[in-house]
């Protein structure tokens, strides 16, 4: 390993090669500057990435005439490409995350050349800790020629398989700027009836899954009063803190990535109940499949009568991906006693348009197939999917709709 500045860091990465950059809460900012004040000097650059939390700042300034931007699942930070659709400038890949590593990897169909990771400092046996965001870097970095690291002093040192050698990595340089908070979004009138719902399908001894967002994270909270409770997860926030004040020593924790504020990272900082693990085993459908009365919580854009489900675009623009929750639900339903839950609010945030829909406009994306739906849960109740017929799901589906839009649903059965 060598030690260099961030711009000598960026000036490593190769003209016509692949980079990935850091997802989740983890970021590089002075990579970052460094990359915006050289995006002149590429050709043919292509920086790809999961779905971040924390913004590029290397966007604020454009990429420049040669540089590309690809991704396997959009995020807020990263919309504004897709919405002005130049396709020379922005890429979406659909990959599932049990997929990627296949995917993504120096033998697959997307080969990196170049990954940044965002690390702690170096520890006595000669390693750093992924911390907060393992996921597919442990692959990433397998696979890559060059491998960059920011070591913040800030990054916590997490339990699990979330070491990499100091010999793996090429060149690094050390800061302590504050690792990404991210804050639970404001709660919706209709998140309490929405928690309520699903927490009474989660069975005693469940191990569960959640998606991100308002009404995940306060399950996450009240799942501690499951008996028997276990997370296994790709991604878990900051009401993570308040499950193990609550729940029993003997719940057992899995995940790939942390997100919430600093205080939440130190909490997790050497924290044994918390096992970090990279996507190979977060999203391995078989191993997920075999742990009992796994129970898969997720949410969707929208959900047609059908039962098919739209958890990544809003008509053509590209603003999620399919991220893990197809695996979720596919080892839910593989898994004894498992359920799988797709949990939305009834509306539209202004309450002019219905998330249970007659059907999907043409070309919308398909983010769960119809034959791998379980339960749909909103506001107003729960309705169950599994071994029914097409209008028995039309009918269960229009019963949970808003009440305002349920006899337009119902005229367009006829």
């Amino acid at each position: 390993m060598k030690i260099v500045s961030p711009v000598d860091a960026v000036c490593a990465m190769p003209n016509h090669s692949i980079a990935i950059m850091p997802s989740g809460c983890a970021r590089a900012s002075a990579f970052y500057d460094a990359l915006a004040s050289n995006v002149e000097r590429f050709e043919g650059l292509t920086l790809c990435s999961g779905f971040t939390f924390s913004p590029y700042s290397f966007l604020d300034q454009g990429l420049g005439k040669n540089i590309r931007y690809l991704t396997w699942q959009a995020s807020p930070r990263t919309r504004d490409l897709f919405r002005e659709g130049d396709r020379n400038k922005v890429g979406f890949v659909p990959i599932r995350l049990a997929d990627l590593h296949h995917v993504v990897n120096k033998h697959g169909e997307i080969k990196p050349h170049t990954v940044v990771v965002q690390t702690s400092m170096p520890q006595p046996d000669g390693t750093v800790s992924l911390g907060i965001s393992v996921g597919a870097n442990r692959s990433f970095i397998r696979s890559a020629e060059l491998v960059i690291a920011e070591m913040n002093s800030n990054m916590p040192v997490t339990v699990g398989d979330s070491r990499v050698s100091l010999d793996e990595i090429d060149y690094a340089y050390e800061a302590d700027t504050p690792l990404w908070a991210y804050k639970t979004p404001q709660a919706q009138p209709s998140d309490a009836a929405i928690v309520d719902n699903v927490m009474s399908l989660v069975p005693d001894g469940a191990w569960a899954q959640l998606g991100i967002g308002s009404v995940p994270d306060r399950i996450l909270e009240q799942l501690s009063h499951v008996p028997g409770i276990n997370l296994w997860s790709g991604l878990l926030t900051g009401g993570l803190q308040n499950f193990i004040k609550d729940a029993p020593p003997a719940a057992k924790i899995l995940a790939g990535e942390l997100a919430g504020t600093q205080s939440f990272y130190d909490f997790c900082n050497g924290h044994e109940r918390i096992e970090m693990a990279p996507t190979t085993v977060t999203h391995d459908i078989a191993k997920v499949a075999s742990l009992p009365k796994f129970t898969s919580i997720n949410s969707a854009l929208e959900v047609d009568l059908q039962g098919q489900s739209n958890g990544e675009a809003i008509g053509r623009l590209q603003i999620s991906g399919v991220g893990g929750s197809l695996d979720y639900i596919e080892a839910a339903n593989a898994s004894d006693g498992g359920i799988s839950v797709i949990a939305l609010a009834s509306t539209t945030a202004n309450g002019k348009h219905s998330k249970i829909v007659g059907g999907f406009g043409q070309g919308a994306i398909v983010t769960t197939p119809r034959y791998c739906t379980d339960y749909v849960v909103t506001e107003y109740g729960i309705a169950r999917l599994r071994g029914k017929d097409l209008f028995q799901r039309a009918e269960a589906l229009i019963a949970i709709a808003h009440p305002d839009f349920r006899d337009e649903l119902a005229g367009g059965l006829n």
